[in-house]
């Protein structure tokens, strides 16, 4: 069942994670640094008209069309960064930090482009703001992992998001770990305050499929998430739907721009 579930996981992250539209076969970059994280994601099916507040204008918000985040228009990704080097390899200022992106995919209307946006970061560190869309935000993480040294272990996560404009975002988390897969690929994702920025991101991370409605993957723990920041309440009405939830303990990566 790993195995099966690790595919899913690569065929989807190559239909969300790349840009697939009017992109040239040679482009100048510029390496710009390189982090090491863990990771928790979380796809919710919501209200269209929630992610679709936050696209840019001329595209569309579509759901994740295939994999074990299929259906879902929201996807949260909890970050916790370990290190944070910039593009000479020196630990930047400050090396850790946490941070919770809002993405979703968006389809070019009367085009074919489908790109991945970021909708919004809260962050402990605001000052970099690559995005335009960073809100400073006071995030508490508590991690924990127990169990038989050659079996599957329980996990927990708790997090806290307390962002300056108010409101607050929390997410409780506790399942057993299952068989994990390790694999390269490579990002784009746009601002959706400036659709023409986009960063690159070439990564290889570890990753475990909680669980997955698409794919028959039941949850196996429990999970609870809230939220009542103000500029949220369209995307998490209370009607949304929990899609998937990945957890990745070890996401290391370059970046680079176009």
């Amino acid at each position: 069942m790993g195995r099966v579930v690790f595919r899913f996981f690569s065929l989807a992250a190559l239909v969300l994670f790349t840009w697939v539209g009017g992109q040239s076969g040679l482009r100048a970059e510029s390496f710009a640094g390189s982090n090491v994280d863990s990771r928790v994601l979380v796809g919710f099916k919501a209200n269209a008209e929630g992610p679709q507040a936050m696209m840019p204008d001329g595209w569309t918000s579509i759901p994740f069309p295939g994999g074990p985040l299929k259906g879902a228009n929201a996807l949260l990704v909890f970050i916790d960064r370990a290190l944070q080097l910039d593009p000479e390899g020196k630990p930047a200022d400050p090396a850790n930090m946490r941070a919770v992106a809002v993405v979703g995919l968006g389809k070019q209307e009367g085009g074919d482009a489908v790109r991945l946006y970021v909708f919004r970061i809260y962050t402990t560190d605001a000052a970099p703001d690559p995005y335009k869309n960073a809100v400073a935000s006071d995030i508490a993480r508590s991690t924990s992992v127990s169990g038989p040294a050659n079996a599957g272990r329980m996990r927990k996560e708790e997090w806290t998001i307390a962002p300056d404009g108010g409101g607050a975002m929390s997410l409780s988390l506790d399942f057993t770990s299952g068989k994990r897969g390790w694999s390269s690929d490579e990002a784009r994702p746009f601002s959706n305050t400036d659709p023409e920025f986009s960063r690159i991101y070439r990564y290889n991370q570890l990753v475990d499929l909680v669980m997955s409605a698409p794919v028959g993957k039941p949850m196996g723990g429990n999970f609870e998430f809230s939220s009542t920041i103000p500029e949220m309440s369209k995307i998490f009405d209370g009607t949304q739907e929990l899609v998937a939830i990945l957890d990745v303990p070890v996401y290391v990566r370059e970046v680079y721009l176009p």
